[in-house]
């Protein structure tokens, strides 16, 4: 039985262009062949970096599942050579598999969209970023292996403490302002 081929799109995108803007209609993703992105919001009119993405990574991926405008902007840091993916190709792909990894797929990105989300407002808050520390340091903990742990705990966490400090100083000392 011959196995269905399909034929992706290609695109480049030279440097400094963006790929994709904020608020528009998407229904497809990247997968980055060459070259890297820079991906990144505003709140209140502060630009926030969320994510860097080079060769062999993917984004825009949640516009492949949810009818919803892009929650982020993209923008070639290098010229890039891009493969689109679209929602009808992961379609195609997703029907031909296990029910179950579709039903996966489909729980997985409503999660990421609720976390990305919740990140995405509360980035400019002190008290959420010191949160958000703390659960990235516990997630990084937790999936070491044990033997190197307290090792990991020794090196970075009087780090992250002091880090942490510093911030609730400044914290404390614009209140009295």
């Amino acid at each position: 039985m011959a196995k269905e081929s399909i034929v992706l799109e290609r695109c480049f995108v030279p440097k400094g262009k963006l790929v994709v803007k904020e608020g528009d209609e998407g229904n497809c993703a990247y997968l980055i062949q060459s070259g890297s992105v820079s991906v990144f919001t505003y709140n209140d009119g502060n630009k926030i970096d969320l994510a860097k993405f080079s060769v062999g990574e993917i984004f825009g991926e949640l516009s492949l599942i949810f009818d919803e405008p892009r929650s982020a902007s993209v923008m070639a840091d290098q010229d890039c050579n891009l493969i689109v993916i679209t929602r009808q190709t992961l379609k195609q792909k997703l029907k031909n598999s296990d029910p179950m990894v579709s039903a996966i797929v489909g729980m997985l990105t409503k999660r990421i969209l609720s976390v990305n989300n919740a990140l995405v407002t509360k980035l400019s808050d002190v008290d959420d970023l010191i949160d958000t520390s703390r659960i990235i340091y516990q997630n990084v903990l937790t999936s070491m292996p044990r033997s190197k742990q307290r090792s990991f705990q020794n090196a970075v966490l009087p780090k992250l403490d002091d880090l942490l400090d510093t911030i609730r100083e400044f914290q404390l000392s614009d209140k009295d302002e």
